[in-house]
């Protein structure tokens, strides 16, 4: 449900809510008030708030309060009153960080609520805009508030990632599950992100998902599994029956190769980086032969970084020496699924490189991963 759906349904039209916040806020030639939230981005229901802001460069001495509720009707609108030099603030600091280079290893210093706001500017219905008042020019851009939410993905799922290795390390498979349906909420993010959906709340996930085009799996060039991305994330976030170690690992390892898959077309919609090696591809239909090998999952805490023209992997906060991968050995890397074989990843690969590719090339990938103590075979399930 929309904004003009929900008023529908309540007998209101927007001039009366204008009317209503003249008469109790005042409306000035250089202010905004703004429809926001859930029905003004299509997400609501007709239990859903209808929340205002009105964005005034007057004095707080000037406005009646920082909160005021309007009643139009049979209905009571939240109206939140937002000096525009509290908000140029903000879109001051946001304005500094997308001027700096790209950094996971540092959070934003934007919290969940500037965020919020940001996104909220951007889907947003105009109830009264002052002839002296210019949305446009308080609008972040579109493509930077999704790197931004990247950035945070990628940032706090480094973090879940260590954790995640240290569970299995205790043993803690029910923690293990928890952390990894973490990092799984986390992946969601940045998947939403690559496509420019900025919503940073998280009950809105599985909707946001809903948005993507039935291709979404395509790009990320891992096997498909013909779901579409909703069904897709339900699917991941089924926890085991039990928190026993194999289906425990099984469980957390599916995701975690998902949300490394994420991360990297991610980074490389929204920042040009970890150059794909190969465009997308059908995935081969191989008849499985006896010595055909399945390739192992990465390690939980194996990650990623673009340098230069390679992408590094390495294991978060060891001192172990880090692989220099190519993009092509890389984009093999993210096969590492522990169920692709050896021969269909070979195949994917010359796919799109056909009288190109290094026969053993992917057999090369899996005994330098290996060796790097990278790699989890199925002898620790």
């Amino acid at each position: 449900m929309n904004t003009a759906e929900f008023l529908h349904l309540k007998d209101v039209d927007l001039s009366a809510i204008m009317a209503g916040a003249q008469a109790s806020v005042g409306l000035d030639p250089d202010d905004l008030l703004l429809a926001v939230g859930s029905l003004a981005e299509g997400l609501g229901n007709s239990k859903s708030d209808f929340d205002l802001i009105l964005i005034t460069p007057r004095d707080a001495a000037f406005v009646p309060a920082h909160d005021v509720a309007l009643v139009v009707g049979t209905c009571v609108f939240d109206i939140q009153v937002l000096p525009l030099r509290k908000l140029k603030a903000g879109l001051a600091r946001f304005a500094t960080w997308a001027a700096l280079p790209w950094d996971i290893t540092r959070i934003a210093d934007i919290n969940i609520d500037d965020r919020r706001l940001l996104h909220r500017l951007l889907h947003c219905s105009v109830v009264f805009e002052g002839e002296a008042s210019d949305l446009a020019a308080l609008q972040p851009s579109r493509a930077e508030l999704a790197r931004l939410k990247l950035q945070v993905a990628r940032h706090t799922s480094r973090t879940i990632q260590v954790d995640m290795a240290g569970n299995l390390e205790a043993e803690d498979y029910a923690s293990l599950v928890f952390a990894s349906q973490d990092l799984l909420g986390h992946a969601v993010d940045a998947l939403a992100a690559g496509h420019h959906l900025t919503n940073p709340t998280a009950k809105w996930r599985s909707r946001l998902l809903q948005r993507l085009p039935t291709n979404w799996e395509a790009a990320l060039g891992i096997h498909p599994t013909g779901l579409n991305a909703a069904q897709l994330f339900w699917s991941l976030h089924q926890a085991p029956e039990r928190p026993d170690r194999a289906p425990a690992l099984g469980h957390a390892l599916r995701i975690t190769t998902f949300a490394r898959a994420v991360f990297a077309w991610a980074e490389r919609r929204l920042l040009g980086a970890t150059a794909r090696a190969r465009a997308p591809v059908s995935w081969p239909h191989v008849d499985r032969t006896h010595g055909d090998i399945c390739l192992p999952h990465l390690n939980f805490d194996v990650d990623f970084w673009a340098h230069d023209d390679r992408v590094i992997l390495g294991r978060l906060n060891q001192f172990d020496e880090p692989l220099a991968l190519t993009p092509h050995e890389f984009e093999i890397a993210l096969l590492f699924d522990g169920a692709t074989t050896a021969r269909e990843a070979e195949l994917v690969v010359r796919g799109a490189y056909a009288g190109k590719a290094e026969h053993r090339l992917v057999d090369q990938v899996m005994v330098r991963v290996a060796a790097a103590g990278f790699s989890v075979g199925p002898d620790v399930m």
